[in-house]
């Protein structure tokens, strides 16, 4: 998992367009960098909002090794379809 990550991956992560992301980042709901390209949010913040939602889907804890692997997985899929 990369140090940030873009609005388009989060977006993937949270299931969420990039402009909801982008939209949740100017509420204050999540922690991000603006950059002139747009907005990069921080691994740490990452993790947490992934975190929150897969604990509270899958009503577990889970490590944040399990999580990273989630989201390099969910990255990969996207990247892939996306032809980025």
């Amino acid at each position: 998992m990369e140090d940030h990550l873009s609005t388009e991956q989060v977006g993937w992560i949270l299931e969420r367009s990039a402009g909801s992301v982008r939209d949740m980042i100017k509420d204050g709901e999540i922690e991000a960098t603006r950059i002139p390209a747009g907005f990069r949010v921080p691994k740490a913040e990452v993790l947490r909002l992934a975190r929150e939602r897969i604990e509270s889907e899958a009503g577990r804890k889970v490590s944040d090794r399990e999580i990273e692997r989630l989201i390099d997985q969910v990255i990969q899929t996207n990247t892939a379809r996306s032809g980025v």
